[in-house]
């Protein structure tokens, strides 16, 4: 499968034109990861999203418990997921880990060359942000849905889960 066909029929990219995706296309470097590499690090800076063309991630909570710090599981992520996206929007650290759980072929979009699409393309621009915004609130959605089940398992709503 083409670069091009692969990027527009993710979420992230859906709706971009040949055209544009022709222009984003040499934006993009492809990185490669072994199994049980650490792709981004909780609190690191960061610079670039990634979209999985090949592997699964998994994406990692640091969790302090009485026996000390470890890592909690919050997601496995696919080919055609998105991670690294809130380090653009919110200009924050890195806000988990994630780790290659098989070797993983991953496309980055830095924020450099995201600002180089607003510059030069703002209907795209503006079309990927929008796409963004729609991915974030699937995940708030289902972090929503965990919750409510969480609590009707018996939890009460004023603890830590």
């Amino acid at each position: 499968m083409t670069t091009s066909r692969f990027l527009q029929e993710q979420p992230l990219f859906g709706g971009v034109d040949d055209q544009s995706i022709a222009a984003i296309i040499p934006l993009l470097s492809e990185h490669e990861f072994s199994t049980g590499e650490a792709i981004v690090r909780e609190g690191e800076d960061g610079d670039s999203l990634f979209v999985i063309r090949r592997g699964a991630v998994e994406v990692l909570k640091a969790s302090t418990a009485e026996d000390g710090v470890f890592e909690k599981r919050i997601a496995i992520l696919k080919v055609g997921d998105v991670f690294g996206e809130m380090e653009l929007i919110d200009m924050q650290r890195r806000s988990a880990t994630v780790r290659a759980l098989e070797p993983v072929s991953a496309l980055a979009l830095s924020n450099a060359d995201l600002f180089c699409i607003y510059e030069s393309d703002l209907p795209t621009f503006t079309l990927i942000v929008l796409n963004l915004a729609r991915e974030l609130s699937r995940r708030l959605r289902s972090i929503d849905d965990l919750a409510v089940h969480h609590m009707a398992m018996g939890s009460r709503a004023d603890q830590p889960w």
